[in-house]
């Protein structure tokens, strides 16, 4: 046997084993990829849910009576004044951010389900409160005749930014929590892959090791003793080397 032959198992001529190598990409790699994303997907699922609760504070509607530009009354109502979509957003969007938290621990899909659930619900609230400056207009534009003597006033109602900002985050929650499922069946499909290759692979490759080293340890046994034994000489020493032979016969 020459000495830069492999050894396995600490005898000289076994079978080869191959060492893992750390460059070789394991099977969790690619789900703890995922796992950072989905992370991610659920933090931006929370803050998007604690921005549309903040944004309920802001302005919702706005009317405005103008003359030639310039503005003679503004009347503003935020979206905590309009019960009980308000209310409900602030609600809906701190709930959010405690699902967030459970989903985080637990990682059940029910959760990511209910997390779009309520995003959605955030967002069409909001969304059904556009033309809540309407009755505003209505207001304000009868108080032009006796109150303000102008010659052309005009007025006007728009949604406020606090309401594009409420819609817009529960937007955000639908998109964040559909993406957290999406992630989290990928590193469940992963997991039970690395789980179903690591049951049936490792005995394999052990008995393989084990039959490649017994089988070796055999064959060294058996060809170190055919190497080992000599020849039978009449009224010598079985075996042996010849100047063994010749002091025994007196030579």
């Amino acid at each position: 046997m020459f000495d830069d032959e492999p050894i396995a198992g600490g005898r000289p001529g076994g079978a080869r084993s191959e060492a893992p190598r750390v460059s070789d990409p394991g099977p969790g790699r690619p789900s703890v990829g995922a796992a950072r994303w989905s992370d991610r997907a659920l933090a931006l699922c929370a803050l998007a849910g604690l921005i549309a609760a903040a944004a309920v504070t802001r302005t919702w509607a706005r009317a405005t009576l103008s003359d030639r530009g310039s503005a003679l009354l503004v009347v503003t109502r935020s979206g905590w004044e309009l019960r009980p979509t308000g209310p409900l957003v602030v609600a809906f969007g701190l709930l959010t951010g405690l699902i967030c938290l459970l989903a985080h621990r637990s990682g059940r899909a029910a959760l990511g389900v209910l997390l779009a659930v309520l995003g959605a619900a955030v967002a069409g609230l909001a969304l059904s409160r556009l033309h809540a400056a309407d009755p505003l207009v209505h207001k304000i534009g009868r108080l032009r005749i006796g109150t303000f003597q102008t010659d052309e006033p005009v007025a006007a109602g728009t949604a406020g930014a606090g309401l594009w900002a409420a819609a817009l985050a529960g937007i955000v929650v639908v998109l964040a929590a559909v993406s957290w499922l999406l992630l989290t069946r990928r590193i469940v499909g992963a997991t039970h892959a690395s789980t179903a290759g690591g049951r049936f692979g490792p005995p394999a490759a052990t008995g393989a090791g084990s039959s490649g080293v017994s089988g070796a340890g055999s064959a060294g046994v058996s060809g170190a003793g055919v190497s080992g034994a000599g020849p039978a000489v009449p009224g010598g020493i079985e075996g042996g080397s010849a100047t063994e032979r010749g002091v025994d016969h007196g030579l």
